[in-house]
């Protein structure tokens, strides 16, 4: 998504419209105003607006006149990037949609649309989330008493997506998200491990972050969250998310079985297998999930067997061969 430009007071300004545009105390503030929106205490377009206010330097409280505060709601509606809107899976209204319209009321509050299905979407129980999915580290460092502890790196300069992210770091925070508040200390601690990663030195380490403000033990956990997110809907690494955990199959192995695994395999020992990089991991994990589905196609099941061997869907699988 592209910047929001605009022209103020003679000055040419740019308003971020995309996670990976803000900068570390931006996106703190917006994560603030969306802590506030969880506890019902903002709506989605006061997050908006008080979003444009934080990055222009304005203060939303001066704003009282009619013009003032519609002026504001207008430029805050162009803000396309904090919230997706969500409608009931069996809607007919969106059903009627094309891919286009469907890829802006997403986006846009059905009662800001103008297209001819639009009226129909605003009867609908839609509801707004925040569209936790960008590849940024924007939590570089963390404060712990006088200490500095600097996070994971992310950079994707020149195309390519690099991360110091280890396996076992990765599959250790990851599954402690959605695990609640008392958590967080621990997951930060995980991630901002300094030097060649130690899980138990990294544990005993937690309670040093549980002085951390849990508004940014928040910021730390969405940005790994989002993240996350993005390795798994936004790259070739998708494949892996495909394993339904549902129903009981043949083939059943959580990330740290597969992860040590590997070592099985020849890779080295536990420890050397442990702190592969997060990208070499997934990279070997999701080749050596083609050559299984391969490789029981080769012995003769047909793809429905195969999905209940390996708990990947039918039109995965179908890729696949």
């Amino acid at each position: 998504m592209k910047p929001i430009s605009l022209t103020y007071r003679n000055t040419a300004f740019d308003i971020p419209n995309g996670w990976e545009q803000l900068t570390p105390e931006q996106y703190q503030h917006l994560v603030d105003n969306i802590l506030l929106a969880s506890q019902g205490k903002l709506s989605p377009g006061e997050v908006r607006m008080r979003y444009v206010c934080d990055v222009m330097g304005w203060n939303i409280g001066k704003f009282r006149t009619e013009d003032q505060l519609e002026n504001l709601v207008v430029l805050s509606q162009m803000v396309s990037f904090i919230f997706l809107i969500t409608y009931p899976k069996d809607s007919e209204a969106v059903a009627r949609l094309t891919d286009e319209e469907y890829r802006e009321a997403r986006r846009t509050d059905p009662f800001h649309l103008s297209f001819p299905h639009a009226e129909d979407l605003r009867k609908e129980d839609y509801r707004y989330e925040v569209d936790w999915c960008f590849c940024k580290q924007l939590v570089p460092e963390v404060s712990v008493g006088k200490r500095v502890f600097t996070g994971y790196e992310i950079n994707t300069g020149f195309g390519m997506l690099t991360t110091s992210l280890t396996a076992l770091q990765y599959i250790e925070a990851r599954a402690l998200l959605g695990n609640g508040a008392d958590t967080l200390p621990l997951l930060a601690s995980i991630l901002y491990y300094p030097g060649p990663y130690d899980s138990e030195d990294a544990h005993r380490k937690a309670d040093l972050f549980s002085d951390v403000p849990q508004n940014v033990l928040a910021a730390i956990a969405y940005n790994f969250t989002a993240f996350n997110n993005f390795l798994m809907t936004k790259t070739e690494y998708s494949i892996l998310t495909e394993f339904t955990s549902q129903r009981a199959r043949e083939i059943s192995t959580d990330a740290a079985d597969a992860l040590y695994d590997l070592s099985s395999d020849g890779l080295g020992d536990a420890q050397h297998v442990e702190r592969l990089n997060l990208l070499t991991y997934l990279r070997i994990l999701r080749k050596k999930t083609i050559e299984s589905v391969r490789r029981l196609s080769a012995a003769g099941e047909d793809p429905g067997k195969i999905a209940n061997t390996t708990g990947l869907d039918i039109t995965t699988i179908t890729k696949i061969l």
